[in-house]
């Protein structure tokens, strides 16, 4: 969870909660409440000095009580002069990558005011107190509900007092909580997974009649009542004359109901009732979010494992303890390389795969993922077999993976656990030293569990992107320069730039060129009757002009499509150059005799693209962009591409400017002669048929109109 999501949830509720570094005491956050009820803060200051008014750090601060919490809250309480008495919540969580402390200071006089004032009896507001104090003060809630309960009980003289929370998915309710006077039955067990529609009548008064409190005074006046039937069948058979039942709303939703079944007294008073369940759905809400933030500070999203943080305070915890204590040290074999070539959503998934099998043999409770490819195992109090077992298993498990991960460990009762861990590292790094001293072929290169991971790659779906293309003579998109996009198994969608790199190494270019040139010709036959000239730019990489039989394969793509030729545009890129020009100028002779259009990608970035410039068969010439995002301001820059644009004109080629993002860009490019424009001011790439949509003749056409 980012910080921006954590501020969003704390500034919803109405006590100050403020958050502050854990070693400097700078204060990072103070919620919308806290800055009503002590003003805004100056970035640096200090928590003792903005919410104290002190110069040094205040005796009763919790900071170094904290980490030896284990994750718990450690809870208080403190008189303070603005805010009077004050229940204190004070917690660790990771706030922008620091260890912080969260405040949550709760004014217990301000809801026995709240409640005061909604009061008159006093002995029911004595009653409200206590409820107040038991779910407040209480860090075991089920244990400070049940108090609640029984505290509603007594006042009502009932012989049961309950909750019920409702599964809107399952359309069912259940009895989470009952507490029944001596000699009651208990029907808890026997009131679970109810029907929603045996209470649909209560919903609806709770939902839609401004949360009225449902009171039924006599249940067997209900038997007759065809429309209240199923509440007398569920209600007659446990005992039950008469209840009062009040709604429960968590963050604005119908939660569940708080009932009192067969009250002796008050009947006529259920406002207590009420006020007890708005606390409690207050208290509830609360301890939801705050367990919510203080769980996620501890835990690492990716792999729901224990993270540094946590890891950090075991250490402390163990600090000192001469306890036998298994220790191991996991290392992913070759995350970066995936990363850098197939992508981080393949990282991750191998990432995910040492958590499994990790789990397989290690409890949950004693895995730590404490870097990116790092995770370490710490398991105290087991007996030396137990854990030579589970590890044994463990390591022939990331063998049968083709070596998935490096792993070393230790068993011990070292009194600093640190240096059990340091020499589980070592033992670690010694087996990946002996990995690549047997698998030379592996070294400085990828490990061999990723060969499955590279056929996955290879399975990916690759669909066009297509980005207008623009001509400055006919005022018009004409065409579009075909751009991929990868469709990994979970439908994400990833640019180029993530997979071209090891696409090139894997010697899998030619095969995505080849597709995205048969989709092309698929695109352009689609739309041929409602677009007859469509111009479609198809990029073809060194690999794929060097492969031996491309042009039959070309050939083949023309001939299943029917497509005409002369809509194709195929655009050669600086990865040319590797190709001596006498070659790559019969190749294109080919091409130009079928009727394809060649282009000239990146023209201006090196000497080769000017070269390539020397080829007949080359008709246009796109000019990179980074000479036009410098032209505006730079004359000197103005003048290379006049010249550029000048001798392209000479050549009998057109010129296409690219990365066009701005008005003055278009008239500037207009002034110097520039023939066609390319950029996210003229259209980002999209997917096919948004272009088609947006772009067609007719939709042109009909813009036009109703402007």
């Amino acid at each position: 969870m980012n910080t921006q999501d954590i501020r969003r949830i704390l500034d919803q509720i109405d006590e100050t909660i403020y958050i502050s570094d854990l070693n400097t005491y700078e204060m990072l956050y103070l919620n919308r409440y806290g800055v009503e009820k002590f003003g805004g803060f100056k970035p640096g200051a200090k928590c003792y000095e903005h919410l104290q008014g002190v110069s040094a750090p205040c005796e009763f601060c919790t900071n170094k009580i904290l980490p030896h919490c284990q994750g718990q809250r450690h809870t208080w309480v403190r008189h303070h002069p603005a805010v009077g008495d004050v229940m204190l919540h004070d917690s660790i969580i990771d706030y922008g990558g620091r260890p912080c402390r969260m405040e949550l200071a709760i004014s217990v006089e301000r809801y026995v005011a709240e409640v005061a004032a909604a009061k008159q009896d006093l002995a029911a507001e004595r009653k409200l107190v206590k409820c107040i104090e038991n779910l407040v003060l209480s860090t075991d809630f089920d244990a400070a509900v049940n108090s609640m309960l029984e505290t509603i009980l007594e006042h009502y003289s009932a012989d049961r007092a309950y909750i019920f929370e409702f599964d809107w998915k399952r359309d069912v309710t259940h009895n989470t909580y009952e507490i029944c006077r001596d000699g009651v039955t208990p029907e808890k067990d026997n009131l679970q997974n109810v029907p929603i529609e045996v209470v649909a009548l209560w919903v609806d008064n709770f939902q839609n009649q401004h949360r009225k409190i449902n009171i039924i005074e006599d249940v067997d006046a209900l038997k007759d009542d065809p429309a209240r039937r199923i509440e007398y069948d569920c209600l007659h058979p446990q005992g039950i004359k008469s209840l009062i039942t009040v709604p429960i709303f968590v963050s604005g939703k119908l939660h569940g109901f708080l009932g009192v079944d067969n009250p002796h007294a008050h009947m006529d008073a259920p406002e207590m009732l009420a006020q007890i369940t708005y606390i409690a759905a207050n208290e509830l809400q609360k301890r939801t979010l705050t367990d919510k933030l203080t769980v996620k500070s501890y835990l690492d999203p990716l792999t729901g494992l224990r993270n540094r943080l946590a890891y950090d305070e075991a250490l402390g915890y163990l600090l000192g303890k001469e306890i036998p204590t298994g220790v191991g040290f996991l290392d992913l074999n070759g995350l970066k390389w995936i990363n850098d070539n197939l992508g981080h959503d393949m990282g991750n998934k191998a990432l995910r795969r040492v958590c499994e099998i990790l789990l397989k043999y290690i409890q949950k409770e004693y895995v730590y993922r404490i870097s990116g490819d790092e995770f370490v195992i710490i398991w105290p109090e087991v007996d030396y077999p137990a854990f030579s077992t589970a590890v044994g298993r463990l390591e022939t498990a990331l063998t049968e993976e083709k070596d998935i991960a490096s792993f070393g460990c230790v068993w011990g009762t070292e009194e600093d656990v640190g240096v059990a861990v340091r020499k589980a590292e070592q033992a670690m790094q010694t087996q990946k030293n002996k990995f690549y001293a047997t698998n030379s072929n592996h070294k400085g290169q990828r490990p061999g569990y990723l060969d499955r991971l590279l056929q996955e790659f290879r399975d990916s779906a690759f669909i066009p992107y297509l980005q207008p293309l623009y001509s400055i003579q006919y005022n018009r998109v004409y065409g579009a320069e075909v751009l991929v996009r990868k469709i990994d198994p979970h439908g994400n969608i990833h640019p180029p730039v993530e997979f071209i790199k090891v696409m090139e190494q894997e010697h899998m270019i030619s095969m995505v060129d080849l597709e995205m040139l048969r989709q092309s010709c698929q695109l352009l036959q689609k739309w041929k009757m409602q677009w007859p000239d469509l111009m479609l730019n198809v990029n073809f990489s060194r690999n794929t002009l060097t492969e031996p039989d491309y042009l039959a394969q070309v050939d083949k793509i023309f001939a299943e499509t029917g497509v005409d030729p002369r809509r194709l545009i195929f655009e050669i890129t600086e990865s040319s150059q590797g190709i001596q020009l006498e070659s790559l100028s019969s190749l294109l002779d080919e091409l130009k005799q079928r009727g394809v259009t060649i282009a000239v990608d990146d023209l201006g970035t090196e000497a080769a693209c000017l070269e390539m410039l020397y080829l007949p068969q080359i008709s246009v010439a796109k000019i990179d962009r980074s000479l036009i995002c410098k032209a505006e301001h730079s004359p000197r820059e103005q003048t290379v591409i006049r010249h550029l644009i000048d001798l392209c004109h000479d050549l009998d080629m057109r010129c296409v400017a690219e990365g066009i993002e701005t008005d003055s860009q278009i008239e500037l490019l207009k002034q110097l002669g520039c023939d066609r424009l390319q950029g996210f001011k003229i259209g980002k790439p999209m997917p096919a048929e948004a272009f088609f949509a947006n772009f067609n003749p007719k939709a042109v056409r009909e813009k036009n109109i109703t402007k």
